[in-house]
């Protein structure tokens, strides 16, 4: 219930996808790549429906961010993802 009554919003997790033999993607410091490499991971791999997809990537971003998704992206099938560190 994260944010339900600030913003009258509710987050449901519906589905958790682990690697554990290897990762899907180029894990890597630039978070702008990674997120158009999760973003195409996504529309190729990820079949269930979700409004938003968001990999935890255990990496350290380069330019100090600590997470990066496209702005209005919710419901995008190609924008609605995010990664963090």
């Amino acid at each position: 219930q994260i944010y339900k009554e600030q913003l009258n919003t509710r987050v449901v997790l519906v589905a958790v996808e682990t690697w554990t033999d290897r990762d899907r993607i180029n894990i890597q410091p630039d978070p702008l790549q990674m997120l158009h490499d999760f973003s195409k991971y996504r529309q190729q791999h990820i079949k269930q429906h979700a409004d938003a997809v968001h990999l935890l990537s255990n990496m350290t971003f380069h330019y100090k961010r600590s997470s990066l998704s496209y702005f209005g992206g919710v419901c995008s099938v190609t924008k609605g993802v995010g990664v963090n560190e």
